[in-house]
């Protein structure tokens, strides 16, 4: 087999004159990187994406508890999914929606007797069984359980909304790690 060498500039020209699809096979290709923007929400892969997208600086979180970092760095996540054009406001008259990542809690029976389907649709969030009532309504997300650990609700959270269920979605899945830190207060 023979080998082929490729450089930089080379690369950057064919991409200059490419369509998308021959693009998207350049970048697999040669390990090119979407840069983080505002402007494509699906960009925004890790923390430091979002803060590269939004021009701020990553912060030092030396000292500070694991849920707490995570909630800051889902919130910059958060504005760095916005865009550049959506500005979330709170409104009172009820005329707006805005859409909060969905985690479903199963205990691990429900997961055993779930079939491969079944799992393959849904995103865990935790796997833990629990009854709470009024004390369990804490934090951004005020998280609220009853019976079981998969009857929830989410009364607040607002600046780690989206403008659609799409986004909500892809927030939720692709920083599911955050999210598992964040929620679950160091269990």
């Amino acid at each position: 087999m023979e080998t082929v060498h490729v450089t930089r500039d080379q690369i950057n020209a064919a991409l200059e004159v490419a369509n998308d699809e021959t693009k998207t096979v350049l970048k697999i290709l040669f390990g090119e990187k979407e840069k983080p923007t505002l402007g494509n929400y699906k960009t925004i892969k890790t923390y430091k994406d979002a803060c590269k997208a939004l021009g701020e600086e990553e912060r030092n979180f030396t000292g500070i508890e694991k849920d707490v970092v995570a909630y800051i760095k889902l919130k910059t996540i958060s504005r760095a999914l916005w865009g550049e054009d959506f500005k979330p406001v709170p409104d009172a008259t009820g005329s707006k929606s805005y859409y909060y990542p969905w985690f479903a809690l199963y205990t691990q029976d429900e997961i055993d007797q779930m079939d491969e389907n079944q799992r393959k649709s849904l995103w865990f969030g935790a796997l833990f069984s629990a009854h709470a009532s009024s004390g369990a309504s804490a934090g951004f997300g005020n998280l609220a359980t009853s019976n079981r650990s998969s009857y929830s609700f989410a009364y607040a959270g607002f600046r780690l909304c989206q403008e659609t269920t799409e986004k909500a979605s892809y927030f939720g899945q692709q920083f599911i790690e955050l999210w598992a830190d964040y929620l679950l207060f160091n269990i």
